[in-house]
């Protein structure tokens, strides 16, 4: 572009491109940036998701729409228990290590029974995973948990469905909650235990032969 100057004289100007790219360009970076806030919230929301599906046990399976209206459901039913006083039932987790299993009043028209579990130990990263577990290695299906935690000890409450053979489930059930007690260590060993009786009863009965 060609502009006069003072003195008469022609003077080439120059015209940056950059500035004419400099729309478009804009718009691409704000385009991305947008994108990316975006993904960001997108993550944070199924986060958060995934941290109520973890807190309500029955909830592993439904969409968001279903599990919003369960939490929903669940925190009415948490607030009703506070205002009558029903928390201040739940007892305090003791020193010992403790588990319980007991099959609950049961009405012969439900399809299921309902069996109400315990277990009292110390609390750890991970344990509700391993209960969790526990539960779902017998077939039974948890739709209540209760937790207290105290100075690093915690009681867990567990009311189950175990369906119609709840007398033979029991036994197993409080088998799989009793090794959700034992320590990694202590696992070890018990395996390791149990191996070595069985090498030496085959042996036995290789020498009785």
């Amino acid at each position: 572009m060609v502009l006069p100057t003072r003195g008469g004289e022609p003077e080439e100007a120059e015209v940056e491109m950059d500035d004419q790219r400099s729309p478009p360009v804009r718009g691409a970076r704000t385009s991305r940036s947008h994108s990316e806030a975006e993904r960001k919230r997108r993550q944070r929301i199924n986060t958060h998701l995934a941290t109520l599906r973890s807190l309500l046990p029955s909830a592993s399976q439904m969409d968001k729409a279903a599990l919003l209206g369960e939490v929903v459901r669940h925190v009415r039913e948490l607030r009703g228990d506070a205002d009558g006083g029903a928390v201040a039932g739940v007892a305090v987790p003791g020193e010992s290590d403790e588990v319980g299993v007991e099959e609950e009043r049961w009405d012969a028209r439900e399809s299921a029974k309902r069996v109400r579990a315990w277990v009292c130990c110390a609390d750890r990263p991970g344990l509700m995973s391993e209960l969790g577990r526990a539960v779902r290695s017998v077939s039974a299906r948890a739709v209540r948990a209760e937790i207290a935690t105290v100075g690093g000890r915690t009681r867990s409450v567990l009311k189950l469905e175990a369906g119609q053979a709840t007398d033979a489930s029991r036994p197993a059930l409080h088998a799989a909650l009793r090794a959700v007690l034992l320590s990694r260590e202590d696992q070890l060993l018990a395996v390791e235990g149990y191996k070595r009786q069985r090498f030496s009863a085959l042996i036995s009965q290789g020498l009785g032969s």
